[in-house]
């Protein structure tokens, strides 16, 4: 979903959705505007370390001499496209196998890929993608082959059961008697309707999705350094949490604002459809 999608919806959601849209776009426009004014590079020392919050640097300097303030809202950018990506990738996957997967009359095809998909799904997210981390190799690429691998089996879930009911429906049965093809069925009438039940999960996905990718960058596997990147600046702040607070608090911050305000939005979109339903 794009952020003119997002705010062209805007108006039908409830109150809180759009406060959610109003926190979600206030974060991604400082995200692009601050670094490309600031006179600071996040990557680099600028000032003497550790030093308070100040005119000077807003959210003061890290152990590094690097101003926080800058830092905080480069990984604002560099998380949420991770995010964005982490969830896109299972989710376009996800929902063209649950919708293949709902539509088959293929019991051994159904039952074999039913299985692995609930085998993925019974293992929590985080540790299988800490193990393919591991083996793929920490940084960026490492993390979104992981997503890839592991998170595409929630999104099969939820189209696999939306599919088995659209399948179902009069319309589609209406498109054999037509003589459609299937390819023509699955992807002009049966995906549009699961894709919307996956798309509300994907909201509420991507935050459990950002706080995957600050928490292996917690924990050196994810992003690496120098790059700004919440998780890292977090582990890096942890340090020095009694003489230099505002290191690990202010990236902090940025993520729970992040989290809460998508977390808002896919409330919103959730209780639409439940209202459509």
């Amino acid at each position: 979903m794009t952020l003119a999608s997002v705010a062209a919806t805007s108006w039908r959601m409830s109150r809180g959705s759009r406060v959610g849209v109003a926190m979600l776009l206030t974060i991604l426009v400082a995200s692009y505007l601050i670094p490309a004014l600031s006179t600071y590079d996040p990557l680099r020392g600028a000032g003497i370390p550790l030093r308070p919050p100040s005119s000077e640097h807003l959210f003061g300097t890290d152990n590094l001499g690097r101003d926080v303030f800058t830092r905080t809202f480069a990984a604002t950018r560099l998380d949420t496209s991770l995010a964005l990506a982490g969830v896109s990738i299972p989710f376009v996957i996800g929902t063209l196998i649950g919708a293949l997967l709902g539509t088959t009359r293929n019991k051994l095809v159904s039952s074999v890929v039913s299985t692995l998909i609930d085998g993925i799904n019974a293992f929590p997210l985080l540790v299988l993608v800490i193990g393919l981390v591991a083996a793929f190799g920490p940084g960026v690429k490492g993390l979104l082959i992981a997503l890839a691998l592991t998170n595409w089996a929630r999104y099969a879930k939820v189209a696999r059961s939306r599919s088995m009911v659209v399948r179902e429906q009069d319309y589609i049965q209406a498109t054999s008697v037509l003589g459609y093809s299937r390819g023509r069925t699955l992807f002009r009438h049966v995906i549009p309707n699961v894709s919307a039940e996956t798309v509300a999960y994907a909201l509420s996905d991507l935050v459990i999705v950002i706080i995957t990718i600050a928490g292996l960058s917690f924990l050196g596997l994810g992003v690496r350094p120098p790059t700004a990147e919440w998780g890292a600046m977090i582990s890096d702040g942890r340090l020095y949490l009694r003489q230099a607070w505002w290191v690990a608090v202010f990236p902090g911050l940025a993520l729970s604002w992040t989290g809460v305000a998508i977390a808002l939005i896919a409330e919103g979109v959730a209780r639409r459809q439940r209202a459509e339903l």
